[in-house]
């Protein structure tokens, strides 16, 4: 895999969960964008809105990406083409973890979003297997792609 490819797939996964929250939360009134909700606590933080909005997306991105890595280094190393069994199982996982890390993030912050916990984490989980699923489908479509301009690029010679 060419080192762009976890930016390619993480962007993709990241844009559909992305999306996916932004329609949970306006369906449901609740406040559920994850950039959005970086975003707030940058601002209390740092008192600085252009910043603290740049900061939301693009550490939300990062982590997107970042992830989309692991899978696909985990991917590689077990040979497995991923798929939608494989991206269930890494949006489970990759959904506990982004509970545990969001609620190491709001009870340490001085001042966290008030959100409704319960309700947040469950659409949370959600939230990471549609992420999961664009990062596997994507890698799984991006490595095929590859794999057919490689036979034609054999086939040439």
């Amino acid at each position: 895999m060419e080192k762009h490819h976890p930016i390619v797939a993480g962007t993709v996964g990241t844009t559909l969960m992305t999306l996916f929250s932004y329609m949970v939360a306006a369906s449901k009134g609740e406040k559920f964008e994850e950039p959005a909700l970086l975003a707030e606590m940058v601002e209390k933080l740092t008192k600085e809105k252009e910043l603290a909005r740049i900061s939301g997306w693009t550490m939300h991105f990062a982590m997107g990406c970042s992830m989309a890595f692991v899978f696909q280094q985990i991917w590689k190393q077990t040979k497995t083409n991923p798929g939608i069994k494989q991206g269930l199982i890494a949006g489970v996982l990759s959904g506990l973890s982004g509970i545990l890390i969001w609620k190491v993030v709001f009870k340490f912050h001085p001042n966290p979003p008030p959100i409704p916990f319960n309700r947040y984490y469950g659409h949370l989980l959600l939230a990471h297997v549609v992420f999961s699923m664009g990062v596997a489908l994507t890698s799984r479509n991006y490595k095929n792609e590859k794999i057919q301009q490689s036979i034609g690029n054999e086939e040439s010679k």
